[in-house]
């Protein structure tokens, strides 16, 4: 009897330590191919890349000089200056003559994933340049990857218009509209948000929570809890875990099911399922994407009214989903998460951007069809406008972006003198 027990334990530990020996295995090759992953964590890897502000929730490091992995190319150089702007020292005082552009926005403002030559704002100087050559151009790109909209107007207004840039673009992505709406991003950073009392726009959650407090919306977590304790560690230290999360979270059918097994902390019904940004692709708002909208809404009234008051004029750029531009990528969703033509499409937010920019007397540009038919030229030399792996423009959509700006600046602001 005491021989078969030592056998069974001796067994137990063997496959105690296989079971230890695959999941660290699984956990080194998880690190190996997870790059987007890492690049996404906030609190992990991003500590390498963006600091805690307490007005914005989080800012590049200052005086910042490195390099980042892209996508599975080369590694960028990626250089902050002293103001958490990437690129050069950027005076407040304008040369004479000089045409001066600040861009505002998220990741694909910021464009880590090209080099800084490469970056649309840069295409842009460059072709002002040689288009309108009466003039001395600047850009000023302060682009930060996960920001929303709310947190670009408190970027303006306590940075940005002191550059007194003749014209502020506003890049707007629809991911933007649920993240307007929620003091917390999807990584692991909390946020500003303002909300609309007495039809005035308000500041609330600042200064911004650390991101080692762990709010999810005004519910705190349990601090008692063991398991949430383990959860939380795992998901900032853990590629595995985060990896196969990640993946459950983007699969309808792994959600759906985890959900009735009991592996995710309560029951949702299918509409739970589906990611809050997603919401802005349907065509019948519900009352949470009906009121992210409304205070989407006053955020870029204010920044329209920001940018007057020192005579900038605004333009807000739409940035469209790589789904609206590559069919292939919508059509993948769709499977996804189970959306149907009916009721989803991947235009939506540009269209209900536009009425609002019309309604406001703000200047806008929706980019769609010709990116769609841009696509197709490129497509014919086996290139693409977006990143396959990261879903942002790559060199090519940001060079195709900077020129449509030109373009559009050129004869829109600047008029017809050479």
């Amino acid at each position: 009897m005491q021989r078969k027990t030592k056998q069974l334990f001796f067994n137990f530990m063997v496959l105690f330590f296989t079971i230890c020996l695959l999941i660290i295995v699984a956990e080194i090759a998880a690190r190996i191919i997870s790059r987007e992953l890492a690049e996404n964590n906030w609190v992990g890897a991003e500590k390498k890349y963006y600091e805690y502000d307490p007005l914005l929730g989080w800012k590049k490091i200052p005086k910042l000089n490195t390099t980042r992995a892209s996508a599975g190319n080369a590694p960028i150089s990626y250089q902050i200056n002293s103001r958490s702007i990437r690129g050069h020292e950027y005076s407040y005082e304008k040369l004479d003559n000089e045409y001066r552009v600040l861009i505002l926005g998220d990741s694909f403002a910021e464009g880590f994933m090209v080099e800084f030559h490469e970056l649309f704002s840069e295409v842009l100087k460059d072709r002002l340049s040689k288009m309108r050559k009466n003039r001395h151009y600047q850009t000023i790109n302060t682009g930060t990857s996960g920001w929303s909209t709310d947190q670009e107007l408190l970027l303006f207004q306590n940075e940005g218009k002191k550059y007194k840039p003749n014209l502020t673009i506003l890049m707007f992505y629809e991911n933007d509209i649920a993240y307007n709406n929620q003091p917390k991003d999807w990584g692991m950073y909390y946020k500003p948000l303002f909300k609309i009392e007495n039809g005035i726009l308000v500041l609330t959650n600042v200064p911004v929570p650390k991101p080692d407090i762990f709010i999810i919306h005004d519910h705190l977590e349990s601090e008692g809890s063991v398991f949430r304790k383990i959860r939380r560690w795992l998901n900032v230290n853990s590629y595995l875990y985060k990896f196969i999360k990640e993946r459950i979270k983007n699969t309808y059918g792994f959600m759906k099911l985890s959900s009735k097994i009991g592996i995710i902390d309560k029951q949702i019904n299918e509409k739970e399922i589906i990611p809050p940004e997603y919401r802005a692709w349907e065509k019948n708002y519900n009352e949470t994407i009906r009121s992210a909208w409304g205070i989407t809404e006053a955020i870029l009234i204010k920044l329209r009214d920001e940018t007057a008051l020192i005579d900038s004029k605004l333009l807000v750029f739409y940035v469209p989903f790589e789904g609206s531009i590559h069919n292939e990528v919508w059509d993948k969703l769709k499977r996804v998460y189970n959306f149907s033509d009916e009721d989803w499409s991947p235009d939506r937010a540009g269209i209900v951007l536009e009425d609002i920019c019309k309604r406001n007397n703000i200047d806008f540009i929706n980019p769609t069809e010709k990116l769609k038919t841009k696509a197709v030229e490129v497509e014919k030399d086996n290139k693409r406008l977006y990143d396959p792996v990261d879903h942002h423009w790559n060199a090519e959509g940001n060079k195709f972006v900077g020129e449509l700006l030109a373009e559009y600046i050129a004869f829109k602001y600047l008029g017809n003198n050479k």
